[in-house]
């Protein structure tokens, strides 16, 4: 009898050895994928702007980059409603300070179309049972699917047409934006927002927005628009040829200071290379093109290369001159 006894005990010892190690390591797996998530850093892979603090759970809890884009602008006071906004690729945000919330602007009503402009887009042959009412419009297959998977009417508003073609793109506009149907896109990401933050603010945004000429740095800059013009077209004998570059943001055309400046300067079959200082507050730098064998009658081009800290190309361009004596 003890001894069955003293067996019983140890088979629940070791029962109750392997129940305390399967609880520990649920325990071990449950901190891991409770761990919270680092907040993705926007600026180091776009244009350089940040999400603003008063933006950032917002962003996230809506569908991130693949629903608003990058950051067009760093977040200012927008003069007539004097709230904080923001402009990102698809969407534009506003921080109501008083309610202490964040507000979507009216972006898709600001876009829509006359009525008299609008063509109604063919229905699809095969169309999936689900589909909500809003304003009397249908949102359904692959829109609504999207619509509610990232915020529904609280992001996008409610409907305010039907699906349209728009010169073979077929899109359906929303109080606060514009989704669009890219079948030639991977799977899952054919249903995209268009780009109307962009659009407004090349419109309206641009000459509200009192920072847009402040200078940006270049360590998050990814893309940039190069410009480059030459002191003298046809350079004469005894001439010094300067050439002058200018690196701005592509949007907002904010001067981008402390870009790398590289040439390559073609002529007589050969190539040199040399570097300019890197561009100053306004975005700006200059050098002379060192012409050592330059002779009369030729052709010379100028590439010239951008770059970010690091050694990334963020924009390029090229000129060119003819020397004459």
């Amino acid at each position: 009898m003890n001894v069955k006894l003293l067996g019983d005990h140890s088979t629940l010892g070791r029962h109750a050895v392997w129940l305390a190690a399967i609880v520990l390591l649920s325990l071990l797996v449950g901190c891991v994928l409770t761990t919270p998530t680092r907040t993705v850093d926007i600026a180091s892979k776009g244009n350089g702007m940040p999400v603003a603090g008063e933006f950032q759970s917002f962003f996230q809890e809506n569908g991130g980059l693949r629903v608003f884009g990058f950051p067009l602008t760093e977040a200012y006071i927008d003069p007539d409603s004097e709230r904080l906004v923001q402009y990102f690729q698809r969407l534009r945000l506003e921080y109501d300070r008083s309610e202490e919330r964040v507000v979507v602007s009216p972006l898709g009503q600001w876009a829509l179309p006359d009525p008299a402009e609008q063509v109604i887009a063919p229905q699809a042959e095969t169309q999936a049972p689900e589909r909500v009412i809003t304003n009397d419009l249908q949102v359904q297959d692959a829109f609504l699917t999207f619509y509610e998977a990232h915020g529904g009417e609280n992001l996008f508003g409610q409907a305010i047409s039907a699906q349209l073609d728009e010169g073979g793109t077929r899109a359906q506009y929303f109080e606060n934006a514009r989704l669009e149907w890219r079948p030639e896109a991977p799977l899952g990401y054919r249903v995209q927002p268009g780009r109307l933050g962009e659009v407004h603010y090349r419109q309206v945004g641009i000459f509200r927005n009192p920072g847009r000429s402040r200078p940006l740095d270049s360590a998050g800059v990814r893309e940039a628009d190069v410009s480059a013009s030459l002191r003298a077209p046809i350079l004469y004998a005894g001439e010094e040829q300067i050439i002058y570059v200018e690196v701005k943001t592509p949007e907002g055309q904010r001067p981008v200071a402390g870009v790398s400046v590289d040439l390559t300067v073609h002529y007589n079959g050969k190539a040199e290379s040399f570097s300019l200082v890197e561009t100053d507050g306004a975005g700006r730098t200059h050098g002379k093109l060192p012409l050592s064998d330059l002779q009369p009658g030729q052709k010379v081009r100028v590439v010239v290369e951008a770059s970010a800290p690091g050694g990334s190309t963020i924009g390029a361009t090229s000129k060119s001159f003819k020397s004459w004596w």
